[in-house]
């Protein structure tokens, strides 16, 4: 094997491990929807936007139609008019992540 062939295969091979890397930053942990039907209530979320997330007086949520991104910053604002905000000391990114997928499964 040439010097220059290992290189390349070298700069490949950190190429790729730097790809991978990146996106597994990005994405979201995987949610567990009855973990998250369990936070969604203990939370009290179900006081407004109701028991499945679409009979409440809030606006409908179930089946939600928004990144896990997303959510988590409509989650945390701190600016919302009567949505109080949930940082992570009181709903973690994990627990975030499970009612995203109770949300999602439209249960």
């Amino acid at each position: 094997m040439t010097p220059f062939s290992r290189a390349t295969i070298l700069a490949s091979s950190v190429l790729f491990v730097f790809t991978c890397s990146l996106s597994a930053c990005g994405a979201p942990p995987a949610g567990n929807v009855e973990n998250g039907q369990k936070w969604y209530k203990m939370n009290n979320c179900n006081a407004c936007h109701g028991e499945k997330g679409n009979d409440g007086r809030g606006p409908n949520i179930a089946a939600i139609d928004m990144s896990f991104g997303s959510f988590v910053k409509k989650l945390r604002k701190k600016d919302a008019p009567i949505m109080p905000p949930y940082p992570e000391s009181k709903i973690s990114e994990q627990d975030a992540a499970d009612i995203y997928a109770f949300l999602k499964s439209g249960k």
